[in-house]
């Protein structure tokens, strides 16, 4: 399945909070009963890629959809997904899983796609934030895996939305990325490298449309804002864009 097949743009629009912040939302999530999400833009919150620029974060987010608080990690492109019992820092780890009520589960991007999930059934939410190494990982897969263990979660249950992130059209990498990738996810991992005038491009979202769809998800239960972070700068900081001047937007999930 490629990310064309997933990626409708009319399924993650943008809407204002009563605080004035604008953040993109996913229809599908929203259509949810007990969930609560979003995902900010360069009009509502960013932040510098610091430790004290997370914990900020958590605050205000949580103040902004009504939580009681806000759990993050600090991010090591890894596939460690940790269970949130409180709110702040849960220590090194690229997900987060939680069925505690108004506890937010957050993750961090400036170009990595942010998988966001919330189990129709049980009430458990998580994140994941998959970059190319977390993908080479299977960390959308590790997710699922987790929420499972946890909370007895159902994959045929969980719907799940990659936030926007750098798309197709600009994501150029090395040979090197290919090989990891390959090597991690295995040979069918090569339909989603494409070679364009020379260069090596990566589709990140068809990557983990189709680790999701292996996790066990049904198809309809998976969608991809379609927003590349590149071409949108003017909307989310972007990595590729910037450097290392680019600072993070956010993207959280919570049950009510």
């Amino acid at each position: 399945m490629s990310s064309d097949e997933k990626t409708d743009k009319d399924a993650f629009h943008f809407s204002e909070l009563p605080n004035g912040w604008t953040v993109g939302r996913f229809a599908a999530l929203e259509a949810m009963d007990g969930v609560v999400h979003a995902v900010t833009t360069r009009q509502s919150l960013v932040i510098p890629a610091t430790s004290r620029g997370m914990g900020s974060a958590a605050e205000q987010v949580a103040g902004a959809l009504g939580l009681s608080g806000v759990a993050y990690c600090h991010q090591i492109h890894g596939k460690a997904v940790i269970r949130a019992k409180h709110n702040g820092s849960c220590g090194q780890g690229d997900g987060l899983v939680t069925a505690s009520s108004l506890l937010g589960v957050m993750a961090f991007s400036a170009d990595c796609p942010l998988i966001l999930a919330a189990d129709g059934v049980s009430g458990a939410v998580g994140v994941a934030h998959a970059s190319w190494k977390g993908t080479a990982k299977r960390i959308a897969s590790e997710l699922i895996l987790q929420m499972a263990g946890a909370f007895g979660t159902n994959p045929a249950d969980v719907t799940a939305c990659i936030c926007p992130s750098v798309g197709p059209c600009c994501y150029e990498v090395g040979a090197d990325v290919l090989h990891a990738v390959t090597e991690g996810v295995g040979i069918r991992a090569e339909q989603f490298f494409e070679k364009r005038g020379g260069k090596l491009h990566f589709d990140l979202w068809a990557a983990n449309i189709e680790e999701l769809l292996h996790a066990g998800l049904a198809p309809e239960n998976i969608h991809a804002a379609g927003i590349c972070t590149v071409c949108r700068n003017d909307l989310f900081p972007s990595h590729r864009v910037e450097g290392e001047k680019a600072q993070r937007f956010v993207a959280v999930i919570a049950r009510t």
